[in-house]
């Protein structure tokens, strides 16, 4: 039996100019969910927009909520 959740966040990052050196930012910290019903494979949609909601970075990247590692 396949489940799906789907969730959308949005994080405003702010104005910056351009500039040469490397510029980053990092995300609060969420925790992911817990339980035998939260268990499975993720898949994310990232995207990267400006206010004018031109596309500058798109990518696709997942990962899996466990019981044990080994």
């Amino acid at each position: 039996m396949e489940m799906s959740y789907m969730d959308k966040m949005t994080h405003m990052v702010g104005s910056y100019a351009p500039k040469e050196d490397v510029q980053s930012y990092t995300t609060p910290i969420e925790d992911a969910p817990s339980g035998l019903i939260a268990r499975g494979h993720y898949t994310v949609k990232s995207l990267f927009t400006d206010d004018d909601n031109n596309e500058h970075l798109k990518w696709e990247w997942s990962f899996n909520i466990k019981k044990d590692w080994n």
